[in-house]
């Protein structure tokens, strides 16, 4: 029945799609020095009426100076071919009438400008910032501090994004997001994304897309949409790379190395890292205020840990002919922590006398590695290049765990273990199944799929105190126990988008069934879920002037609980705050609708977005107080509603020619409400960010930038957390033919060495504020080296796995059920 609903659906915008086109026309050529006879990439080009310079519409030539201007009216009209460094041009275009809708106008040559000067440079600075139907994209490759910091630095930049006082990644606002790299889901972002932007280079990534209102194709879930890496692996005839190393003080140092290459048919593409990141000696406090009696738990402490993350990813691709590829994907990565920390607990009693003491010592130790191996195959239609079937398969495995030791030394009347071990274990297995076509209708397309996701999850953990009598480790029944998960997920799609002149529509709609069944081994099962979503989605743009645009769209959005926060092991580390996930779970239903403004001048751009969302079951991390042994607990629950409306701002622009300037910034106000306890609780509030740029090119390939940045306080159901303010100053030098190495010097946090955030909590019964400060300043080295020369594209697979389903890149200081 569902099958059949679908293709019905399916029909329906067809037909839609093919009754409502109005008859339209084409216009395209290829673009030449007139002297040399090499193709013109980037040139303008320009449709007007015959009697004005007015676009209709605009477009650029690619790199091998073709292009191609769709959906105009069938009339006649002037093409106008604008370039830096060559003659204007202009030209009568044959008209455009029924029974004759595409003028090929061939080759067309444009001659250099006859003014010649001793010694002329000529600089086009190229647009950060571009804006397609459904995403905003940031083009990391034509930042020039890109060879200067690492991919999570980025962040700051990009429209949408931005970083909290603990650099945990939001998009719009929202920690819901997944991440993709080059349009397919990739483990190596699946546990913690900012560990691995913080691991990467910039200069790795080609550009940056946020989708805050993903299309049917995608999984449904995620409030705050989808960052897709597009990363520098299009591989072509010949080879290419570049390798880059980078010392940083505290001792941390970053390596990392891509290589591409076409032989015949078959591609090649392959990048791959390491780095070690240092956190020095930190200090923090910890302090909770029982509210009935006025005894507090007070507690200060010191540590540092250190981190290792390696990474390596494959892509290769083999043409059996012109219609029919294959492409095949792995990656391996993984990392390892080492962290220690010394903490003195004190309780005292409502007069403020002491009642108990004790010194904890807690080495640490954790890892994660996973794996994952996917198959594409796609089929391209002679009718149509634009016309494809895509098959996949991928499979994905994955591996962490943590463990510690817990020695107390008594201070006063302290009674508890000398010594308690603890051991998380969890692994993951994965298979996907995915089937995707695309027709294409003139200027329309309707696109179609059907997809299965079969996941198996389990969590092996315990507790053993040490006997000395006995001289063993004995296990705490109630904190030792195996978890297994399986959600199981069968969806279809499909959409449309369709263009009509200056409007364009993509509607589009997903079904999906989710099947859930979790146990534990000692007591069986504890969850056995079966749902079904219906998920639209719509997007309407208008094409204003100046290369101005308008859109909105309204789309529905599931946030699943992935293992992190289902997973029951308690993390009893502070053992007067402890934190574990919930079981019981159910996915929560978001409704989003967004109104953006964009306009484009050169390199100028200003971009707005108005966004509201709202969930009515939402996954809300909460905390409890058990004043008898004085111990808070923080789970997950979906507890309570979430609205947010968030105006975001993002502006490009360029002066003196030399002189780069950026702003990226948004502004939020959240109401929060849940009920805690059988209480009803209700937070609202305004937070928000802000990040600004400045660039100079000096002579000679030198580049000196400066940026600086705020975040506010975020707003918690139970209380809010710490803004920030950062600041860094960066300088650059390329050098040897055509730039191919680079060397660069930044600082990041010059003005500031330390930075303290803090959480507060507010309950009935206690208030709660933790502190941590770390040092945040960071004085970095790095060195760039390209080499290889391209010449052909090859080609790769358009559509593939894009497992986006789970909720995932929350923050991380969030208490968490693995406890990591």
């Amino acid at each position: 029945m569902k099958q059949t609903l679908l293709l019905a659906l399916c029909l329906v915008i067809h037909s839609l799609a093919w009754a409502q086109s109005p008859a339209s026309g084409t216009i395209k050529g290829t673009v030449v020095d007139s002297v040399s006879q090499k193709p013109l990439g980037y040139v303008t080009v320009v449709a007007s009426l015959p009697d004005k310079d007015e676009p209709i519409k605009t477009t650029f030539t690619q790199d091998k100076g073709t292009f191609e201007i769709t959906g105009l009216p069938l009339a006649t009209y002037k093409l106008i071919l604008t370039y830096v460094g060559y003659k204007p041009f202009s030209m009568q275009v044959p008209a455009l009438e029924a029974g004759r809708t595409v003028a090929d106008l061939g080759q067309i040559r444009i001659a250099p400008s006859a003014k010649q000067l001793q010694e002329v440079e000529v600089t086009a600075e190229k647009m950060l910032i571009t804006q397609d139907i459904d995403k905003i994209s940031y083009n990391v490759e034509f930042d020039p501090e890109s060879k200067t910091i690492t991919a999570l630095d980025m962040l700051r930049k990009v429209p949408m994004l931005s970083l909290d006082s603990e650099e945990n990644i939001k998009l719009n606002g929202s920690g819901s997001f997944k991440v993709l790299v080059n349009g397919k889901a990739s483990t190596l972002f699946a546990r913690n994304p900012k560990d691995v932007f913080r691991s990467m280079p910039a200069n790795t990534i080609k550009r940056i897309e946020v989708i805050t209102d993903p299309p049917a194709k995608y999984d449904a879930e995620g409030i705050g949409g989808i960052i897709n890496v597009i990363t520098h692996n299009e591989p072509k005839n010949g080879y290419n790379g570049s390798v880059y190393l980078s010392q940083s003080t505290p001792n941390s140092r970053y390596g990392s190395a891509n290589v591409t290459a076409k032989v015949g048919k078959f591609g090649l593409s392959a990048y791959g890292g390491t780095n070690k990141f240092v956190s020095p000696r930190y200090t923090s406090t910890f302090e909770r205020l029982n509210k009935n009696t006025g005894a507090r738990v007070a507690q200060t402490g010191s540590g540092d840990n250190e981190s290792r993350f390696n990474y390596v990813d494959a892509e290769m691709s083999y043409e059996l002919d012109t219609l029919n590829l294959f492409s095949a994907k792995f990656s391996l990565n993984g990392s390892d922590y080492a962290s220690e920390g010394i903490q003195l607990l004190e309780e005292l009693n409502g007069a403020g006398v002491p009642t108990l003491g004790y010194e904890r010592i807690t080495p640490s130790a954790g890892h994660w590695y996973n794996y994952e191996a996917g198959l594409d195959y796609q089929h391209t239609f002679k009718r149509n290049k634009n016309q494809l079937l895509t098959l996949s398969y991928k499979l994905g495995n994955e591996q962490n765990g943590s463990e510690s030791d817990l020695l107390f030394n008594s201070v006063l009347n302290y009674r508890g273990p000398l010594e308690t071990r603890t051991l998380n274990d969890g692994q993951s297995m994965e298979q996907t199944y995915q089937a995707d076509y695309v027709h294409p209708f003139k200027k329309h397309t309707l696109e179609i799929g059907v997809k299965t996701i079969l996941r198996d999850n389990g969590s092996d953990y315990f507790y053993r105190n040490y006997n000395p009598e006995s001289d063993t480790y004995e296990e705490v029944p109630g904190l030792s126990n195996e978890f297994d998960y399986s959600q199981d997920i069968y969806a279809a799609y499909t959409s449309a988008s369709l263009r009509f002149e200056k409007w364009g529509l993509r509607a589009g709609t997903r079904l999906e069934q989710t099947v859930v069944d979790a146990n534990f081994k000692s007591s069986g099962s504890v969850a056995e879920q079966d749902y079904v979503n219906l998920i639209p989605s719509l997007t309407l743009t208008r094409t204003l002037k100046n290369m101005a645009s308008l859109k909105a769209s309204y789309t529905q959005r599931i946030e699943r609980p992935s293992l992190y926060y289902l997973n029951p092991y308690v993390n009893r580390i502070n053992e007067k705050s402890i934190s574990y996930g919930n079981p019981n779970l159910v996915a929560a239903t978001s409704h989003v609708f967004s109104l953006a403004h964009s306009f484009f001048k050169g390199s100028n751009s200003l971009n707005t977005t108005l966004t509201h969302a709202f969930t009515n079951n939402a996954i809300q991390n909460y905390t409890t107080y058990n004043s008898a042994d004085s111990v808070s607990s923080s789970t997950y629950g979906n507890i309570g509603k979430n609205s947010t409306t968030t105006l975001s701002l993002s502006g490009n622009a360029t002066a003196f020619k030399k002189l780069s300037l950026s702003l990226n910034g948004s502004l939020s106000y959240s109401d929060l409400s849940g009920n805690i306890s059988g209480q009803d609780l209700q937070n609202s509030g305004i937070s928000g960010y802000m990040y600004s740029y400045a660039s100079y090119r000096f002579e000679k390939n030198w580049r000196a930038s400066v940026n600086l940045g705020y975040y506010a306080p975020r707003v918690l159901l139970q209380g809010k957390s710490s803004g920030q303010f950062w600041n860094g100053v960066s300088v650059s030098k390329s050098f040897l033919k055509d730039q191919k190495a680079s060397v660069s010097l930044s600082v990041q946090s010059p003005l500031n060495k330390y930075f303290t955030y803090y959480n507060e909590l507010n309950g009935p019964d206690f208030y709660q504020r933790s502190e941590n400060r770390n040092i945040r300043r960071r004085i970095s080295i790095g060195v760039n080296y390209k080499f290889g020369k391209l010449k052909e594209d090859i080609k790769r697979t358009r559509r593939g796995i894009k497992n986006d389903d789970l909720k995932s890149g929350g923050d991380s200081n969030s208490s968490g059920g693995n406890g990591n």
